[in-house]
Protein backbone atom coordinates (compact mmCIF):
# COMPACT_ATOMS: atom_id res chain seq x y z
CA UNK A 1 0.00 0.00 0.00
CA UNK A 2 2.72 2.38 0.64
CA UNK A 3 4.58 1.88 -2.54
CA UNK A 4 1.17 2.39 -4.41
CA UNK A 5 0.61 5.40 -2.55
CA UNK A 6 3.95 6.79 -3.04
CA UNK A 7 4.09 6.20 -7.17
CA UNK A 8 0.31 7.84 -7.26
CA UNK A 9 2.52 10.58 -5.84
CA UNK A 10 4.80 10.22 -8.11
CA UNK A 11 3.04 9.99 -10.97
CA UNK A 12 0.46 13.17 -10.07
CA UNK A 13 -2.18 10.64 -9.79
CA UNK A 14 -3.48 11.37 -6.19
CA UNK A 15 -4.85 15.03 -5.31
CA UNK A 16 -6.10 15.93 -1.46
CA UNK A 17 -8.42 18.45 -0.59
CA UNK A 18 -9.39 19.75 2.87
CA UNK A 19 -13.10 18.00 2.50
CA UNK A 20 -14.86 16.68 -0.94
CA UNK A 21 -19.04 16.67 -0.20
CA UNK A 22 -21.95 17.29 -1.81
CA UNK A 23 -25.40 18.59 -0.02
CA UNK A 24 -27.61 17.15 -1.96
CA UNK A 25 -27.39 13.33 -3.24
CA UNK A 26 -27.76 14.20 -6.83
CA UNK A 27 -25.65 12.80 -9.69
CA UNK A 28 -25.71 15.65 -11.55
CA UNK A 29 -24.36 17.61 -8.84
CA UNK A 30 -21.51 15.40 -8.28
CA UNK A 31 -20.69 15.41 -12.16
CA UNK A 32 -20.71 19.03 -12.55
CA UNK A 33 -18.16 19.18 -9.07
CA UNK A 34 -15.67 16.22 -10.94
CA UNK A 35 -16.00 18.06 -14.36
CA UNK A 36 -15.03 21.57 -12.84
CA UNK A 37 -11.79 19.48 -10.90
CA UNK A 38 -10.98 17.98 -14.73
CA UNK A 39 -11.79 14.60 -13.72
CA UNK A 40 -13.52 11.54 -15.09
CA UNK A 41 -12.25 8.55 -13.87
CA UNK A 42 -11.32 9.07 -9.79
CA UNK A 43 -11.50 7.13 -6.94
CA UNK A 44 -12.93 9.51 -3.84
CA UNK A 45 -11.04 8.35 -0.43
CA UNK A 46 -13.10 10.14 2.34
CA UNK A 47 -12.65 9.68 6.50
CA UNK A 48 -16.37 7.45 6.71
CA UNK A 49 -19.56 6.45 5.00
CA UNK A 50 -20.67 9.75 3.48
CA UNK A 51 -24.19 8.81 2.30
CA UNK A 52 -24.72 11.94 -0.32
CA UNK A 53 -21.64 11.41 -1.81
CA UNK A 54 -22.33 7.20 -2.20
CA UNK A 55 -25.37 8.16 -3.95
CA UNK A 56 -24.35 10.76 -5.82
CA UNK A 57 -21.33 8.56 -7.14
CA UNK A 58 -23.13 5.06 -8.13
CA UNK A 59 -24.76 6.18 -11.16
CA UNK A 60 -21.70 7.58 -12.39
CA UNK A 61 -19.18 5.10 -14.69
CA UNK A 62 -16.09 5.43 -13.70
CA UNK A 63 -16.25 6.87 -9.96
CA UNK A 64 -16.11 5.20 -7.01
CA UNK A 65 -16.55 6.28 -3.47
CA UNK A 66 -14.96 4.66 -0.92
CA UNK A 67 -14.28 5.67 3.14
CA UNK A 68 -9.97 5.30 4.31
CA UNK A 69 -10.60 1.84 6.35
CA UNK A 70 -11.72 0.51 3.41
CA UNK A 71 -9.05 1.18 0.57
CA UNK A 72 -7.39 -1.49 -1.30
CA UNK A 73 -4.68 -1.90 -3.69
CA UNK A 74 -6.63 -2.72 -6.46
CA UNK A 75 -8.99 0.14 -5.97
CA UNK A 76 -5.91 2.59 -5.85
CA UNK A 77 -4.90 1.36 -9.28
CA UNK A 78 -7.63 0.86 -10.90
CA UNK A 79 -8.22 5.02 -11.59
CA UNK A 80 -6.34 7.43 -13.15
CA UNK A 81 -7.20 9.34 -10.06
CA UNK A 82 -7.45 9.09 -6.79
CA UNK A 83 -8.64 12.37 -4.51
CA UNK A 84 -8.32 12.10 -0.97
CA UNK A 85 -9.13 14.15 1.89
CA UNK A 86 -6.66 15.38 4.61
CA UNK A 87 -8.75 13.05 7.29
CA UNK A 88 -8.72 10.11 5.04
CA UNK A 89 -4.55 10.79 4.40
CA UNK A 90 -4.58 10.45 8.44
CA UNK A 91 -6.68 7.44 8.82
CA UNK A 92 -4.07 5.67 6.25
CA UNK A 93 -0.86 6.61 7.65
CA UNK A 94 -2.19 5.51 11.20
CA UNK A 95 -3.46 2.25 9.45
CA UNK A 96 -0.46 1.80 7.83
CA UNK A 97 1.84 2.80 10.97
Amino acid sequence: MRSILSELVRQDRLLVVDSFDVEVPKTKVLSATLGAMGLSNVLIVVEGDNENLGLAARNIPHVQVVSAGSIDPVGLVKFEKVLMTTAAIKQVEEKLA
